[in-house]
């Protein structure tokens, strides 16, 4: 009886800890069509970023192979919104996230944010 109870402690405390939100520090990554290439936007709320890099992949995102390309990168500032555009863009479906390097060295990745370019 008692290994019973212990054992759905366990997964109770399991349980609450998957329900808790984890943040990664961004409030949001939105794509969308701009003329003939993705503008890309994200707000970043949490502080001890250096800079932050946007990348591209035409692959799954999910694929831990896929191969994540640079689009741009571009220094933190005071503001805690950011915007690029990337014009260089193929049709099909392209997902992007946002890496923030912070000043200690570690990294973060945003979620990932997908748009459908149909052609040029």
């Amino acid at each position: 009886m008692k290994t019973r109870i212990f054992i759905v402690a366990i997964v109770m405390a399991f349980i609450s800890m998957a329900a808790t939100p984890i943040t990664n520090g961004f409030d949001f990554v939105r794509s969308h069509r701009q003329g003939k290439g993705a503008t890309i936007t994200w707000a970043y709320s949490s502080g001890g970023v250096a800079s932050f890099a946007l990348q591209r992949t035409y692959e799954d995102p999910s694929d831990p192979y896929a191969v994540w390309e640079p689009v741009c990168s571009m220094a933190c500032n005071s503001s805690r919104s950011y915007k690029h555009t990337d014009e260089n863009v193929f049709p099909g479906y392209i997902n992007y996230r946002v890496v923030a390097l912070m000043n200690d060295g570690n990294i973060t990745a945003s979620d990932v944010t997908t748009i459908r370019i149909v052609s040029h």
